[in-house]
């Protein structure tokens, strides 16, 4: 026989950045080390980042990549830096609950007035084409 229970209630309130215009794909993302030093908004769009280990010292030092996480695109990044996901719901690794990933629209629609960089700039051109290209749709 199966166990079967109650394990828990999640809601999200407040404004999200996806769209019934085209169905979304939710995950959670882990942020990486320094994009846990502020709240992220709805709406931040988030680029993926090696996480990387290094050993041994000198010349015989090998660094290797052990992981990937997520952090705010930033307004200055170069045009080869591909933006990743969209956060929907607010994200604060600063607060009481010390969040270590952010719920994150990976493919579907978004609402276009809420995209910014993690800098509170809009998204060039460039980035809003790459972020297409990637299966998040800003309408």
């Amino acid at each position: 026989m199966a166990n079967e229970g109650y394990l828990g209630k999640h809601t999200i309130g407040g404004e999200r950045a996806a769209t019934s215009d085209h169905q979304v794909v939710l995950h959670y993302l882990p942020l990486s080390a320094s994009a846990r030093t502020k709240a992220i908004p709805v709406g931040t769009v988030l680029k993926r980042v090696d996480v990387t280990e290094t050993t041994g010292e000198g010349e015989a030092a090998v660094t290797k990549v052990v992981g990937v996480a997520w952090e705010p695109l930033l307004s200055t990044d170069a045009a080869t830096v591909s933006p990743a996901a969209v956060v929907d719901s607010p994200c604060d690794p600063t607060g009481e609950s010390a969040e270590t990933s952010a719920l994150c629209v990976v493919h579907g629609g978004v609402k276009a007035r809420l995209l910014k960089t993690g800098d509170d700039k809009p998204l060039t051109d460039v980035q809003a084409a790459l972020l297409m290209e990637r299966g998040i749709f800003a309408v």
